[in-house]
């Protein structure tokens, strides 16, 4: 396989991939709420709504940090505990910023959300005016997925033209005693939107080679249950003599499930003996998670693409580790 076909066929690949990961950036259309309910169980009254705010307020704080509106909490809560708070009918269409919501205990922020329910929905309103522009939230009764509905521009502040008044006369200056720098809990971190990923596992091919695997990369999430990860690699041969130390380079598209993900993409396999590009799939189930870190067990499977008729022979399976960080 000559080195332009191959990298026609990668570009390809990457290509399709993108077109991918652009269809999946469209849009999520939510028909039904209480499936993934940021508070339970359903809001009555505005007081139910101030006692919510009040008692998932640790939980707010990072939803807000992972929309990356965090500068924008303070004044939802002062908002909230001031009841100014509008009850309103959220009809079908309406488009929603984002949106926070749970699976299980894990916190999540979903974007570009649409209302596409057969029916219109109760909701608390609280709007947040900040640095020269208004933010309307909006919280649906049944489930408090705080969501961000609509960012706009405040009017100009009229300009008063003060009479001239004597000037002031001259007072010593006194400098303010230094302040203490900020605790960690003071300060505002947004989420990054992709994490650290490590590979560490074992693949084999009959042919015969057995192989060590390392990899690194970066998972990037275009959506909350999608994302892209480039990684790469380093493959030694720890049994066999069908190849050489090889390294690589892959791209792969991954859809996430609760503690599944499922992934597709292609890679560039290089070693002494021979170039290949491959198709990748594999899987895999996190085994242990907190905040944003996880371990996972994966499987993968590859081949090139000009070795499909020979995949007993020259395909290759493994599994591992997956570290998130």
């Amino acid at each position: 396989m000559k080195t332009g076909w191959k990298m026609g066929v990668c570009i390809f690949a990457a290509m399709l991939l993108l077109g991918v990961t652009t269809m999946v950036q469209a849009e999520t259309q939510l028909k039904q709420l209480g499936q993934s309910p940021f508070f339970e169980p359903e809001m009555k009254s505005v007081a139910d709504f101030q006692q919510m705010v009040k008692k998932t307020l640790p939980d707010l704080k990072k939803g807000f940090e992972m929309a990356g509106a965090a500068d924008l909490l303070d004044g939802f809560v002062n908002q909230t505990n001031q009841s100014n708070i509008e009850t309103i009918d959220v009809k079908t269409g309406e488009k929603l910023q984002w949106m926070v919501f749970k699976k299980g205990k894990t916190i999540k922020v979903i974007r570009d959300v649409v209302w596409a329910g057969k029916k219109p929905f109760k909701a608390f309103q609280v709007t947040v005016e900040k640095s020269g522009k208004r933010y309307i939230f909006i919280t649906p009764a049944k489930c408090g997925n705080v969501s961000l509905s609509q960012i706009t521009a405040l009017p100009p502040a009229p300009v008063v033209q003060a009479l001239a008044a004597p000037a002031p006369v001259a007072k010593p200056q006194v400098s303010p005693p230094p302040q203490a720098a900020p605790k960690d809990q003071e300060v505002a971190v947004t989420s990054p939107p992709g994490h650290l990923i490590a590979d560490v596992g074992v693949m084999y091919q009959s042919d015969p080679a057995t192989y060590l695997l390392f990899r690194v990369g970066y998972d990037y999430r275009l959506r909350d249950n999608f994302s892209i990860l480039g990684m790469i690699g380093f493959a030694p041969v720890i049994h066999g003599d069908d190849d050489t130390n090889s390294g690589l380079v892959d791209l792969t598209g991954i859809y996430h499930y609760k503690r599944m993900y499922l992934g597709a993409g292609v890679g560039f396999w290089y070693s002494s003996d021979d170039e290949r590009v491959d198709f990748i799939l594999n899987a895999g189930y996190k085994i242990w998670e907190r905040d944003q870190r996880n371990v996972s067990l994966f499987i993968e499977g590859r081949s090139a693409f000009d070795e499909f008729d020979e995949l007993d022979k020259y395909g290759r399976i493994g599994a591992g580790l997956r570290f998130q960080f």
